[in-house]
């Protein structure tokens, strides 16, 4: 890892940092692979500086009814204060200066204040790591219940689902079910600001077995009104 990259390891250091911040309509979790297209100039301008630092930026959820940050007047909330640092893993130039990337998330931040002297909004930032250990058996319950609603899951969606190997680190075992798990953005949200690791496998197991009940429940309706719909005379028979 170069000097560049290393001043930007949220988990080596822990003092404030100047992180770009990217806000967009969805949650990134760290270990999961995020690709973007990049066409507004704004954001374009960001990467390329990322890139020549060796920089990552922030992903931040960005709050429906927040709107562009230049107009902004204090009136209004602005992105959610918990992210992901997005590390650029692979990148394509279009010929059009519009960019194809392939980011990498990978540590929690907390952003402490918002910047505005760019074109591009900037946050300084500090860690927010994952702390506490869990028991091993929450571990495994996490583990048995994720296999369990990706099966169903892929009944209900008709399609093969495959996360592979389940992740023996707890830390990844969260953070992939935390991804797996088809949420609202807001509760995807809940589940990164999660402050500890024991509360947030906590929090997926009770979360599994509601939504593995519900796609249950979800894919017997869809068996019997199909048998319904195709029985001998073709019609929705009522009840």
């Amino acid at each position: 890892m170069s000097q560049k990259s290393q001043k930007y390891d949220l988990e080596q250091d822990q003092t404030i940092v100047t992180l770009p911040l990217f806000p967009l309509r969805l949650v990134l979790f760290p270990g999961q692979m995020l690709p973007l297209h990049v066409f507004e100039p704004r954001y374009r301008m960001m990467i390329n500086q990322c890139v020549e630092k060796e920089q990552p930026f922030g992903v931040v959820l960005m709050r429906e009814d927040t709107p562009d940050w230049r107009g902004y007047k204090g009136d209004v909330e602005l992105p959610y204060q918990v992210g992901t640092t997005a590390h650029i893993q692979r990148m394509e130039r279009l010929a059009d200066g519009r960019l194809n990337i392939i980011t990498l998330g990978l540590h929690r931040f907390r952003v402490r204040s918002l910047r505005f002297d760019m074109p591009f909004l900037q946050g300084e930032v500090e860690s927010f790591p994952m702390d506490g250990a869990p028991t091993p058996q929450d571990a495994r319950a996490v583990s048995r219940l994720l296999q369990g609603y990706i099966k169903q899951l892929s009944q209900v969606l008709n399609s093969d689902i495959d996360l592979g190997e389940m992740p023996e680190d707890p830390h990844a075992l969260a953070f992939v079910t935390a991804t797996a798990l088809q949420l609202p953005w807001d509760e995807k949200q809940s589940l990164l600001e999660t402050p500890d690791l024991p509360a947030l496998l906590s929090v997926e197991r009770s979360l599994l077995g509601k939504e593995t009940m519900m796609l249950g429940f979800m894919h017997a309706s869809e068996s019997r009104v199909e048998e319904q719909v195709l029985g001998p005379t073709g019609y929705l028979y009522p009840n």
